[in-house]
């Protein structure tokens, strides 16, 4: 994980956002941060300038039209928090990786910033093609056994976003698109054996 870690902050509250960044400032990791206090309705332009690798947000500051899309290259890499002021649906909720309520006390609101910090840690890749993170070898092992990304999702704690995007590493660095192909891959490198797929082997015979 890079040293100074980028965090796009949409809020309209000053004292939100000064809450927020006090907040930052005592988890011990150096950030820098961009603040937005208007309703946006560009969401991939906004991250495409700030390049962010969290993006703390307000939904009541995202336009009706606003595009919140995680397949897209600006998103699918972005750590997600809701900042929630009310109740809101359950698919407002679905958006975002991790929701901070603002009536939350305090442990609660650094849990979850920690939490971001460790899930941005996992996401961190080396840059070498073919060197996958516990965690992406972990994703690997459950692709190749056949695991739906809800199933992954569930199985390992995480979001569905989060493992589509790791998902995506992966294929970025080995190269492979199938999920044979990554089958094959797992039991090459004796991730998983042929025992474990049961009736699914037959194609790596």
């Amino acid at each position: 994980m890079n040293n100074r870690v980028c965090i796009l902050l949409l809020e309209p509250s000053f004292l939100v956002r000064e809450g927020i960044k006090t907040l930052l400032s005592q988890i011990g990791q150096a950030f820098r941060i961009e603040e937005v206090d208007t309703v946006i309705d560009d969401l991939d332009k906004l991250l495409s300038r700030v390049k962010p690798e969290i993006a703390m947000i307000n939904p009541a500051l995202l336009a009706k039209k606003t595009i919140f899309n995680r397949d897209t290259d600006q998103q699918s890499n972005v750590i997600f928090i809701g900042l929630m002021h009310d109740e809101v649906s359950t698919n407002t909720i679905a958006k975002f990786d991790f929701c901070i309520h603002i009536n939350d006390e305090k442990a609660e609101m650094n849990k979850v910033v920690e939490q971001a910090y460790r899930r941005l840690s996992d996401l961190d890749t080396d840059t070498e093609s073919n060197n996958l993170s516990e965690r992406e070898i972990s994703i690997l092992k459950l692709v190749a056994l056949g695991n739906t990304n809800n199933e992954i999702a569930e199985k390992l704690f995480i979001s569905v976003h989060t493992v589509m995007t790791h998902r995506k590493n992966i294929t970025r660095k080995l190269g492979i698109k199938t999920v044979s192909g990554l089958t094959v891959y797992a039991i090459l490198n004796k991730l998983i054996k042929v025992e474990e797929l049961g009736g699914s082997a037959n194609f790596v015979r």
